[in-house]
This record gives structure tokens, sequence and C-alpha cells, in this order.
């Protein structure tokens, strides 16, 4: 099996940083934004109004048990432009480059707009199953539920790091209602099943066991 845990830097040509540099993106770039708490890849979507995740271009249901090792070098910032319901613009880039940000002032105007259109911020982040498959996925979304809970993820993995406690979470796709305006509406969740090592996820996805990984156990060195 190929190192799936790797297939985003290497098909996106992602920045290579070790943690600490990882825990200070993150920090940089939450703070800019107030938050101071592909081929081979299959989308997954959520809608708040039916609490459901839709999967694939088949749109179907994910597994509530189902685990993935979420990438934080994967997570994306950008902008998404909805006009009359349809997706006419998109711009996404590393949430660890600052760089490649791309201004507000900047994006093309798709208007008239109506109520509802226009830009809006998009989060993202990709994982890898754990069911054997080592298939890629990616979540994003432009709901301000769904950006948070992104964001909550990625600062875990920040102190994660700056505690010297493995930071790879083990995830699953969960969901939480909300009231808005005397309506129930949902958002997605991703509760942490475990933190690995990223040694140990390498080790699973060269053909180790998940028991191992979940246990931090390390490949046996060659003699």
């Amino acid at each position: 099996m190929t190192n799936a845990l790797t297939a985003f830097i290497n098909d996106t040509n992602l920045p290579a940083l070790d943690d600490d540099a990882m825990a200070a993106a993150i920090d940089s770039s939450q703070e800019e934004d107030g938050y101071a708490q592909g081929g081979g890849v299959t989308f997954i979507d959520f809608s708040g109004k039916m609490n459901q995740y839709r999967v694939g271009k088949e749109r179907d249901a994910i597994d509530p048990e189902s685990m993935f090792l979420f990438e934080p070098i994967s997570a994306i910032k950008g902008w998404i432009c909805w006009k009359g319901g349809k997706v006419v613009g998109r711009e996404e880039w590393s949430y660890l480059n600052k760089a490649a940000a791309v201004a507000a002032e900047t994006l093309e105007d798709h208007g008239p707009y109506k109520e509802g259109d226009g830009w809006k911020p998009l989060r993202g982040f990709g994982c890898v199953a754990l069911d054997g498959s080592g298939q890629n996925f990616k979540f994003s979304s432009n709901a301000a539920g769904a950006r948070n809970s992104i964001e909550a993820m990625l600062s875990q993995v920040s102190d994660q790091i700056k505690s010297g406690e493995p930071s790879l979470p083990i995830i699953k796709f969960a969901s939480e209602s909300f009231t808005a305006n005397d309506h129930t509406n949902w958002k997605p969740t991703f509760p942490v099943v475990a933190w690995v090592t990223r040694e140990a996820a390498q080790a699973f996805f060269a053909g180790g066991s998940l028991d191992d990984m979940l246990a931090g156990k390390q490949p046996k060195k060659l003699k």
C-alpha cells in the first residue's frame, strides 16, 4: 500500500513543515482571522438542514463509526462564491501558507447578487480512511459552524504539538444541533478517538495494525 498519509503533500505541493513550524503556522493563521483559541480524493459535504453527510458523486451516507486520520498539513482556507444556488467561483490555498492567501478585495465580481449570494469564507481539510483502503477524502464548507469546528480541531493539533504529545487526530464525522432564529439546525463535528504520532501512522499505512498505531508503536528497524 502506498503511503496515503503523504498523498495530499505530494499531490498538491503543500509545504513540508516540522511539527513546531506547523503549530506556529496554525496559531499565526488563526490569529489573522481572530480565532485565537485533486486527483484520487473523494469529497465529503454536510447538509445542516438535513443533518446528513454526503460522500462522493453518488452522495452516499457516511458510516458514523468509520475512523479517519486527520492530516493537518492538508487543511485549507479559501473563498467560495454562490449565485442562484450554484458555485460560480472558488479560491483555495494551504492553511499553513499565509503568503498564498487571496485577499477579499481581489476576488472576481460575479454579480449582480441576490440575498445570500456572493463570496463566503471557506475552510477544509483532508483525511485518510483507516478501513484498510487508504482512501483519501476532503471535507470543506463555508458554513460558520463547520468552519468553527475545523478551526477548533486545528487549535487542538497546535496544543498537542506544543505540549509534546502525539498530534495527529483520529476522528469520526459527527454532528450536533443548535437553534438559530427559532429553528433547529445542525453543524458538523469531528470527535477525536485518539491522538497518534506521525511515525505510528506511517507504520500503519505501510502495513501495520490499527491497534499498534493506537498504541503508538513504531516499526522495527532492520538489522
